[in-house]
């Protein structure tokens, strides 16, 4: 699979030699004082997602193959959770700092960003096949989101709303368990040892890359006078969900259909359910109900709409990245 295009080892040996490369530039440039920092941190930040999601597909449907997981699975929790580690990081800090409207607003930004701009170009990409599962999955995805919108209506989202955020997202994890032998499973020639080291690898690309990616981002948006909510909603949330983009292209290629759509709905189910939890529990976050909420509830349900109809096709595709970008004006309207 990995040498559908290239021999394997020289794929792979390119992939890993690019990325390392990129790490050691984004260390470096965190170091030195240079009026190009942000826009070097943005690109080669970009170049570590991309290429930390490669490896980490790959590692995943090892790793599925190997203890006779489903690819559907997998991309609901391994890839799901790993693409998740950079809005973890953004809003867990951010909600300690007690900065919640960059919390809330990377995670209602991310998952629209996840639906409408990477369900959309995954869409137009090539048709996708999703396992029956990811109808019910879909559900799951929709019902955090109601949680999450009831959660709201006070205005404020408190330490026993992030529990039962938590709750609902081991919940689901519980109902994954109980499933998993009844699914097909992913099949891959991926050693058991080079799997892990490519999750790994994977991950430090990822967490790295991200972290560059947003701050090149924020530094870019602050010299354009741009307001932090709406850096929070668009430009951060679009960083950090750059693994997310990265690595539903790269399972879409791949032919890995299960992974593509199970990460993007995992992907929103861990934001909600893990991110959001625990920065809720960490710092209370004050919520408004303005067009960023809205956007996040009218997403959702396209894609629980899109996925259950089987709605594939390439006007689906442009109709989601027409909105994405009708949310991004918005914004700085």
């Amino acid at each position: 699979m990995i040498g559908r295009y290239f021999h394997p080892m020289r794929k792979n040996a390119f992939v890993v030699a690019f990325l390392i490369l990129s790490v050691a530039i984004i260390l470096c440039m965190q170091n030195i004082s240079w009026k190009w920092n942000s826009l070097l941190l943005l690109i080669f930040g970009s170049f570590s997602l991309v290429a930390g999601s490669d490896l980490f597909v790959e590692g995943a449907a090892g790793v599925a193959s190997r203890h006779g997981i489903s690819e559907h699975a997998v991309g609901l929790t391994i890839v799901a959770f790993g693409t998740s580690l950079p809005e973890f990081a953004v809003s867990f800090i951010a909600s300690w700092e007690k900065h919640g409207g960059v919390a809330i607003g990377n995670v209602l930004g991310s998952n629209v960003t996840n639906i409408l701009l990477i369900m959309g170009i995954a869409i137009l990409l090539m048709p996708l096949k999703p396992s029956k599962f990811a109808l019910k999955d879909s559900l799951y995805m929709l019902a955090v989101s109601l949680i999450l919108l009831l959660a709201s209506i006070d205005g404020m989202l408190k330490a026993y709303d992030g529990i039962i955020l938590l709750l609902f997202y081991f919940f689901f994890i519980y109902i994954l368990y109980k499933r998993k032998s009844v699914e097909a499973k992913c099949e891959s020639s991926l050693g058991y040892a080079a799997s892990f080291l490519f999750l790994l690898l994977g991950i430090v690309a990822i967490t790295v890359g991200g972290n560059a990616t947003v701050s090149g981002a924020v530094d870019v948006a602050r010299l354009l006078g741009v307001s932090e909510t709406a850096v929070a909603a668009s430009i951060v949330a679009f960083g950090t969900s750059l693994p997310e983009l990265s690595t539903s292209v790269m399972a879409t290629l791949k032919k890995y259909h299960g992974i593509a759509i199970g990460n993007i709905i995992g992907s929103n189910i861990v934001n909600l359910g893990v991110v959001l939890g625990s920065a809720c529990i960490v710092k209370s976050i004050s919520v408004a109900m303005d067009f960023t909420m809205l956007f996040f509830v009218l997403s959702t349900l396209l894609a629980t709409l899109v996925i259950w109809r089987k709605v594939y096709g390439r006007a689906a595709g442009i109709a989601f990245l027409i909105l994405y970008f009708i949310f991004l004006i918005l914004l700085y309207l």
